[in-house]
């Protein structure tokens, strides 16, 4: 009878696993407690099954600052940063602008993105610390006025931040706010 109930457990974390995996594959880069809403497991089992994963080399947490973010194994880290800067409100609304537009200042990236100078000054900064924009005073091609000293922000690598937006933003998180979803559907 012990071994019955050890073979039903048995099945029920394989079946929680996968549930987990297939979450973070449809909506990488989830935080716990958007992973925990998602999968509406308890807090210590689903820890226990992350911790598992993690070891099993079939997810990774991917942090920032101290708040992780949850990938499946094979995905690639230049990935990892990208969408973890397009869940985020402000990165991503800078993110969707140059995408739109190919450069754009500093004031235009506040004024677009509503935000105070200070926090759009921040949210740069983590992008051109990670390299998915760069700020320059060569004109952009779209740029009609190349003699102007200003910097000027653009993606470093805007098609593969375009396929990201198209491969992730189908499916959107329940009550995210401005998530891939709604850059994927700017965009059209």
């Amino acid at each position: 009878m012990v071994t019955v109930l050890k073979s039903s457990n048995a099945k029920n974390q394989t079946s929680n696993y996968e549930i987990i995996i297939s979450h973070i594959a449809k909506f990488p880069g989830l935080r716990f407690y958007q992973l925990r809403q998602e999968t509406g497991f308890a807090n210590g089992t689903l820890q226990h099954h992350i911790n598992s994963l993690i070891k099993s080399k079939k997810i990774d947490a991917h942090y920032d600052n101290a708040v992780p973010r949850y990938f499946l194994h094979n995905v690639d880290q230049s990935h990892k940063i990208i969408i973890q800067r397009l869940s985020q409100n402000t990165t991503s609304k800078i993110i969707k602008l140059l995408l739109k537009k190919e450069c754009q200042t500093f004031a235009q990236l506040v004024k677009y993105s509503k935000k105070s100078p200070g926090t759009v000054s921040l949210y740069k900064n983590k992008m051109v610390a990670d390299k998915i924009i760069v700020g320059t005073t060569d004109g952009c091609k779209s740029c009609k006025n190349r003699g102007n000293v200003k910097i000027k922000y653009r993606l470093v690598d805007p098609e593969k931040v375009r396929t990201l937006v198209l491969e992730y933003g189908k499916t959107p998180l329940k009550e995210s706010a401005d998530n891939l979803a709604d850059i994927f559907l700017s965009l059209r």
